[in-house]
């Protein structure tokens, strides 16, 4: 049942006004530790800049981040998009490879897996599974999954999406049903006994309400969390970056006195954690540098409502000739070769005479006899778009990629992505990525749009920024 903000907010004290991100910012300098965050979708860097983006895992890469001592990095696996099988394994490889190079290196570390503010993704194997390599019984997960900047946050220990004054129980919207990860409870207690299929029962799992936040101090925090005994759930409730920035003051001076944490959270617990504070908005002009006589290209992959939503606006910028709906029921077609060099001529053409051109799929989603038939169309889908982006020879002034699947298969198999740095925002939780020296289009400016983020003006508004540049 949705209720207001309003309401909720006079219930509560009132918010510290003390600066925790700068405390955070000392904090994690002074420990000294790698702080890798290991993440589900190519989206969780929507709320930093100037980070690195790993979509490797091997050994020797984590060998040579340790080594160079990069404070902060990102490892983008997109394992939402995989079976559970495959996630255990990645995760269990990531985790054995990260273990190996810090003994080789004597550098430690902290684990942030990263995941949906909307409670979709492999949970609790992720977790789980790193928690069990890494930590054996010893660590306690936190659990954090708001993210301010798309409304989510969690109240009572329900998890919330606010929009404007209303806050929904995120199991009353359509995220709950998702096809792939859906769930009954936006509790987070009864989420997490739902998830873990009654292993872990809703009355084992500890939380910190925003009024015991808000009343005691950072320290008296940090000694309730020490307190936690091992392979422990714990919850914080926070309903802006003033109760998560204490709270993530307090975890920072629990792990400062020894505590083993491994945090599951989504992605306004990073900035917090590392103490990073707020930049503006990226415009057009600290974007687009090269080829600015050409054209834009945007890509949506993403089926999602509001996706669909934000399409329908954006197509007024565009006519048909730089419009290119990509046909899904020829894409699976034997062969679909021709017509997609056809397409792909068609952008190079585009993007030479300086217009800017929007490719997406047809909107009809089209299914198969049985859940292997459907994940085998959606692949073929997704291969399809890589090649056109692999076919494509004329670099375009900027790249923008709707959906979270969408934006990591483009950036990794057809721009052959293996690092690159998200530069910061062009909206409140779209990130911008600038492609490394390895990639397709060396300092191309790519933007990773996520499915669910944004009003229905969204889209537009961005190529419309990135349109006038000068």
């Amino acid at each position: 049942m949705s209720i207001t903000l309003s309401n909720i907010l006079e219930q509560l004290p009132i918010e510290s006004q003390i600066d925790f991100r700068s405390k955070n910012q000392h904090l994690f300098k002074q420990k000294d530790k790698a702080c890798i965050i290991i993440d589900d979708d190519p989206t969780g860097n929507q709320t930093v800049y100037d980070i690195p983006l790993l979509t490797t895992w091997d050994l020797n890469v984590f060998v040579t981040e340790f080594i160079n001592k990069i404070p902060v990095f990102f490892v983008l696996t997109n394992s939402r998009s995989l079976s559970a099988e495959k996630t255990s394994q990645i995760y269990k490889e990531i985790a054995d490879n990260i273990k190996k190079a810090s003994e080789l290196t004597k550098r430690e570390f902290t684990i942030i897996s990263r995941s949906d503010s909307t409670l979709r993704g492999h949970f609790p194997i992720e977790p789980a599974t790193l928690r069990q390599q890494i930590y054996g019984n010893e660590a306690i997960t936190i659990f954090i999954p708001v993210m301010f900047e798309g409304g989510r946050v969690t109240v009572k220990d329900i998890h919330y999406v606010l929009d404007k004054e209303t806050l929904t129980p995120v199991n009353e919207t359509p995220f709950a049903q998702d096809h792939s990860f859906s769930y009954s409870n936006a509790d987070l207690k009864k989420y997490i006994e739902e998830k873990t299929k009654g292993c872990i029962e809703a009355s084992c799992v500890y939380s910190f309400s925003i009024a015991a936040i808000r009343n005691q101090s950072a320290e008296e925090l940090s000694e309730q969390i020490v307190s936690l005994l091992p392979n422990t759930y714990c919850i914080f409730n926070s309903l802006c970056y003033s109760d998560l920035d204490k709270v993530t003051n307090a975890l920072l001076l629990a792990e400062q006195s020894g505590k083993k944490i491994l945090y599951r959270t989504s992605s306004s617990f990073v900035p917090s954690y590392i103490g990073l504070h707020p930049k503006h908005l990226l415009q057009s002009i600290d974007l687009i540098k090269k080829a600015k006589n050409h054209g834009g290209l945007t890509i949506v992959g993403s089926y999602v409502k509001k996706s669909s939503n934000q399409l329908k606006k954006a197509l007024s910028l565009f006519n048909n000739q730089t419009t290119i709906i990509l046909d899904v029921e020829k894409v699976i077609k034997e062969n679909s070769n021709k017509y997609l060099r056809e397409i792909i001529k068609k952008i190079d053409h585009n993007t030479a005479s300086g217009k800017d051109t929007l490719v997406y799929t047809s909107r009809k989603v089209i299914t198969g006899k049985d859940a292997h038939v459907t994940i085998d169309i959606a692949s073929r889908v997704s291969m399809a778009l890589v090649n056109l982006v692999k076919g494509i020879c004329v670099r375009p002034k900027y790249f923008i990629a709707k959906g979270g699947i969408t934006s990591h298969d483009l950036a990794v198999k057809g721009l052959n992505m293996l690092r690159s740095k998200v530069i910061g925002q062009i909206l409140p939780g779209v990130p911008v990525w600038e492609m490394s020296e390895q990639t397709k289009f060396y300092k191309l400016p790519y933007i990773v749009f996520p499915g669910n983020v944004g009003d229905n003006n969204a889209l537009k508004t961005i190529i419309h920024k990135l349109k006038h540049h000068d």
